[in-house]
């Protein structure tokens, strides 16, 4: 999968909650740190939970987390920043659900921005994003939706199992050709 996303390149991965795409980055950035990289994770939300990550298989010594605090400039100028920093496998900048996507006004030069930040890098940047930001700049958007929840218990179902989902190429400029996938999340 770390092979999927382009290194010197900009991706997106895109979804609303419980789309998956949380788990998606985790898994991304799980297959970074057992193969021994250095990764980064800008969290925009402050929404990291550590421990789903340490469950996902995320090395957390091997991850440098910035916390935002709600603050969209801040992350982007951390990504930017990280970007350009040599030695890491992976730079990820989660911006969360809602506001900080919405309200803010996102230029149409961020995309731009972000991928001049990651060219001629060997790092892979990469957008957890609810929908699309970057237009045209990414070279890879993975988009995720929810199709249905699992649930389990007697004598009824109570807990949640887990999740169906299904991937979607919608660019891909790295040879891959697009197309659907069909991915099940278990808890």
């Amino acid at each position: 999968m770390l092979s999927a996303f382009p290194a010197g390149r900009l991706s997106e991965i895109v979804g609303p909650r419980s789309s998956g795409g949380s788990s998606l980055l985790l898994a991304l950035l799980a297959r970074a740190t057992t193969a021994g990289g250095q990764v980064a994770l800008v969290d925009a939300a402050d929404a990291f939970d550590a421990a789903s990550a340490m469950a996902s298989g995320v090395e957390l010594s091997r991850l440098l987390w910035v916390k935002c605090g709600g603050g969209f400039e801040s992350a982007l100028r951390a990504a930017d920043l990280l970007a350009r920093c040599p030695g890491f496998a992976v730079v990820a900048l989660d911006l969360g659900e809602g506001p900080l996507t919405r309200d803010h006004g996102v230029s149409s030069s961020l995309g731009l921005r972000l991928q001049r930040a990651v060219e001629g890098t060997s790092a892979i940047l990469v957008l957890r994003v609810p929908h699309r930001l970057t237009g045209s700049a990414a070279a890879l958007v993975v988009e995720l939706h929810r199709r249905q929840a699992r649930w389990i218990g007697v004598p009824r179902p109570t807990r949640l199992a887990g999740l169906d989902s299904e991937a979607r190429i919608l660019r891909s400029r790295c040879g891959g050709a697009p197309g659907a996938w069909a991915i099940e999340w278990r808890l």
